[in-house]
């Protein structure tokens, strides 16, 4: 409740907040697992007999090798955890970005899109569903701000993938080969110009292609490559459905437009898509797309009031901008991307206070070991030095394990990865440039402060 308080819903998690007993269970058990690891040095110093300590601490002011063993894992762990959380999210930010440099097809800016419902008495069939299409798109043509608009049966990333079939005339089948099954959309008003669907060869459909008796589409480049991958599509015919019918129902292809990305940005599968004169591809469920001079959020009361002038009854929904779309079908992706860097920077605050916590707890320690060697000749850069490289050597052996961690992580992150090698080399790289930046800072000021001790204070300590 308080994470919906503070607005996690917002978060692109594609997912609803809400207790769960298992993850609670795990938290649990996790906690407790993690304590009895923190209690096993608690331990080690119960079983340690109390005159070997005594005798170890007026020898000197170091810790034994045991428990120095244990401090130093500890880092170590954190470092190798941290080393495969942030290769995780560098992996995950690299394939989001991949997968926003897709061309969707179109051009997503400034197009807001909502649907319509055209059920009852009203709209019995395609007649009154073109008419109420018509009327409503060269309404909100007159609109000021409007560029464009038209309707169309489904539009692009709205979560629809149905597919219809299509029969080409003088496709010869292969044996064992059945009709593909291809996107299909009804179109009208200028969806094509509302839409920006960029044009190969050929024209687009206009509003006066579903009035008039000859028949004609326009196909996608998917489409047309695969049925004429060395001709031209503009001229050729196809029948709508699984089968070929009279020569009078057969459509003309009268153009070629880029290949829109149906189900997602990331969808490498080339279904191909045809588009129909609204006419003769009708559906109750209509979406208007409307193109705007500026902002599409502009366009939604004029929208919305377009409608209610022309049918009181009807109501818009599911409106969006394409851009909101685009950005939906990506949550899959950006989730997982945001999670993983989250946990990445926690665990690099972590890791950073525990080695500083360690060092600084180290120097103070051997503050009489450090008078011991200055006042035997050793300059104050050695000291620093020595500070350096004890943890420089923790941080290595993190990174060695944790790219063992990262491996097999990045296993597991393949299936959702999109163009990025699951083991990337600048990615490993990256991190571990991070990691020995973050080792850097943690050590800077206890090798600052083991420099500055003063021999004749640490020896009067002795």
């Amino acid at each position: 409740r308080l994470l919906r308080l503070l607005g996690a819903s917002r978060l692109p998690m594609g997912t609803t907040i809400s207790f769960d007993a298992a993850v609670a269970m795990a938290s649990l058990l996790g906690a407790i697992l993690l304590w009895l690891a923190l209690a096993v040095p608690m331990i080690l110093v119960h079983l340690r007999d109390t005159d070997d300590a005594l005798r170890a601490e007026t020898r000197s002011a170091t810790a034994s090798r045991s428990i120095q063993f244990f401090r130093h894992a500890f880092v170590v762990v954190q470092v190798a955890l941290a080393f495969v959380l942030l290769t995780g999210s560098g992996l995950l930010a690299l394939s989001l970005k991949q997968a926003l440099s897709v061309s969707p097809g179109f051009e997503a800016m400034h197009v807001l899109t909502g649907q319509v419902s055209l059920f009852g008495y009203k709209y019995p069939g395609p007649e009154s569903g073109l008419d109420f299409g018509s009327r409503l798109t060269k309404m909100l043509e007159n609109q000021p701000g409007v560029a464009a608009a038209g309707f169309v049966n489904n539009v692009p990333l709205s979560g629809i993938t149905g597919k219809s079939a299509a029969i080409v005339v003088g496709h010869v089948f292969q044996p064992r080969e059945s009709p593909r099954g291809h996107y299909s959309y009804g179109v009208g008003g200028n969806y094509f110009e509302a839409m920006g669907l960029q044009l190969a060869s050929g024209r687009p459909l206009t509003s006066d292609d579903s009035r008039r008796a000859e028949r004609v589409c326009v196909v996608d480049e998917d489409f047309a490559r695969y049925y004429w991958p060395s001709q031209n599509a503009v001229g050729h015919k196809l029948f709508m459905g699984a089968t070929a019918h009279a020569d009078n129902e057969a459509f003309t292809i009268v153009g070629v437009v880029k290949s829109v990305k149906q189900a997602g940005l990331t969808d490498e599968a080339a279904q191909g898509a045809v588009y129909f004169p609204y006419i003769h591809r009708a559906d109750n469920n209509i979406f208007i797309a409307v193109r705007a001079f500026s902002s599409p959020e502009q366009l939604r009361r004029t929208l919305e009031r377009s409608v209610h002038e022309i049918d009181p009854e009807l109501a818009v929904s599911d409106m969006r901008s394409m851009e909101q779309r685009i950005d939906e079908s990506l949550t899959g992706k950006r989730s997982p991307a945001v999670l993983a860097e989250l946990f990445a920077a926690i665990a690099l605050l972590l890791t950073t206070i525990g080695t500083y916590g360690l060092l600084s707890y180290t120097v103070a320690q051997r503050r009489r070991d450090i008078g011991v060697r200055m006042a035997l000749g050793a300059r104050p850069e050695q000291i620093r030095n020595s500070v350096r490289a004890v943890t420089l050597r923790l941080f290595a052996a993190g990174t060695v394990l944790g790219m063992l961690g990262a491996w097999a992580m990045a296993k597991s992150l393949s299936t959702i990865l999109f163009h990025v090698a699951p083991f990337s080399a600048p990615v490993l790289a990256a991190a571990a440039l991070v990691m020995a930046i973050i080792g850097l800072a943690a050590c800077a000021i206890p090798a600052w402060r083991a420099a500055r001790v003063l021999p004749a204070e640490a020896l009067a300590e002795l």
